[in-house]
């Protein structure tokens, strides 16, 4: 027992790059930067950053394997496989996991590296169990997902039943089922006239904004057309939740086991 545990418990120490293996390894680099004790690591809770850390090592990871495989077959690729490069945006999507944040009183989320508690209303007293939360910069603004898991509830449905969906752009989804059922037409109307006016306003906006400028001077982009990004995406979003919830609804109405889409 007593060999186990001093086996258990012996360092590994970390192996120098080789060519076989030509970069360091994430456990290096995570070690690395908690001796270091790195800036911006730490500015983060330790999953958050371990987490970005991972998600770089992977983009690395792919880099290299596609380089190997270009030299080998290069008729398979249209160019060379490029360097994974910088994030340009100021602003990037963060994300904790369920050690970081908690439900209090089962209303308020508390972020980490903070004391303030975002008032979350209904979704405190859900009875899922919360796994991630998610910041994302969404036009000109900061939106909080967090992800819930529920258990599963399955329900019988007959796979010989299908129910089959055409996209298009003058009909938004034609919809035509095997149980006998009328086909369904969604007009597309709607989206087609929202993007018009859309692209109208934005072609407005843009040209007050950039009059008068060369391509590499002054801000492309003003408050008035985040907000303009931003009312289309709701339109459109609560739009295409309100289809997809009427189709999902007939399948399960009529016991459809099987949607093809294409």
């Amino acid at each position: 027992m007593n060999e186990r545990l001093s086996e258990k418990n012996r360092s590994h120490p970390f192996k120098l790059p080789s060519k076989e293996k030509s970069f360091v390894s994430y456990n290096f680099l995570d070690a690395l930067f908690k001796v270091m004790d790195q800036i911006d690591y730490r500015a983060l809770p330790a999953q958050s950053s371990q987490g970005i850390m991972k998600i770089a090592f992977q983009n690395w990871l792919s880099f290299f394997a596609s380089m190997k495989d270009y030299r080998k077959h290069p008729g398979k690729y249209k160019g060379k496989p490029n360097v994974p490069g910088y994030a340009h945006s100021k602003v990037k999507e963060v994300v904790f996991s369920n050690q970081d944040c908690v439900i209090k009183e089962q209303k308020y989320l508390k972020l980490p590296k903070t004391k303030l508690q975002l008032n979350i209303g209904k979704l405190g007293c859900t009875g899922g169990q919360l796994k991630q939360v998610r910041v994302v910069p969404s036009h000109g603004r900061y939106v909080v997902e967090m992800v819930f898991s529920y258990p599963i509830e399955k329900k019988e449905a007959a796979k010989e039943n299908a129910l089959a969906i055409d996209l298009g752009i003058e009909n938004l989804a034609t919809i035509v089922t095997t149980t006998g059922s009328k086909p369904m037409l969604v007009k597309g109307k709607m989206i087609k006239a929202m993007n018009q006016y859309y692209n109208k306003m934005k072609a407005h906006y843009i040209g007050i904004l950039r009059q008068g400028k060369k391509p590499c001077e002054g801000t492309h982009t003003s408050s008035r057309l985040e907000r303009l990004h931003l009312k289309r995406h709701h339109r459109i979003k609560d739009l295409f939740h309100k289809v997809s919830r009427h189709i999902v609804k007939m399948a399960v109405e009529q016991q459809i086991g099987t949607i093809v889409i294409g």
